[in-house]
């Protein structure tokens, strides 16, 4: 919910105001199945690299039944609507302002984007565990998921691609 507000309001102010707003955030009807295909390609990829790495991490794996789950299905909600905003914010609004708004190259959007991925994502790394050397492993892993998205992005241009891979991201 506060997702929603914090992500969701500046992101819908921008794209009222934007010529072809929904457009600029990724949000169209003609991206949904193309977005949904690549977003489950490139999450999938994320849950083969996971499960293959708690298989070399002498993970035991088991069969689950975790669709008939309902805490699958809240962490899958949870997963989907933070990674909706999120899409949204980064990568619908921030990064397209830099790019159109202020005229800046792509390249330096996708760096700016993941600057104001990763300031957003930090404080609560170091709160948890502190500034250690594995905090820092995992803001640097963050970032380049956050260049991935971002340039996953600016190729489909469809938030539902992000959005879908996002979830995945955060379920495995």
């Amino acid at each position: 919910f506060a997702k929603a507000i914090v992500f969701g309001i500046p992101s819908i102010l921008y794209a009222r105001n934007a010529v072809k707003g929904s457009e600029k955030l990724g949000i169209l009807s003609s991206k949904f199945w193309s977005g949904l295909y690549m977003g489950l390609l490139v999450g999938g990829m994320y849950g083969f690299i996971g499960a293959g790495r708690s298989l070399l991490g002498g993970v035991r794996v088991e069969p689950a039944i975790l669709f008939s789950s309902g805490a699958f299905w809240f962490q899958f909600f949870l997963a989907m609507m933070t990674a909706w905003w999120e899409s949204v914010f980064f990568f619908g609004f921030i990064m397209n302002a830099l790019k159109d708004e202020y005229k800046l190259p792509e390249f330096v959007s996708v760096i700016g984007a993941v600057l104001v991925f990763i300031i957003f994502h930090a404080p609560l790394r170091i709160m948890m565990a502190g500034l250690t050397p594995l905090t820092v492993a995992q803001l640097m892993l963050l970032a380049m998921f956050a260049a991935g998205q971002a340039i996953l992005f600016l190729r489909t241009k469809s938030v539902y691609a992000v959005t879908i891979s996002h979830a995945l991201w955060g379920m495995v």
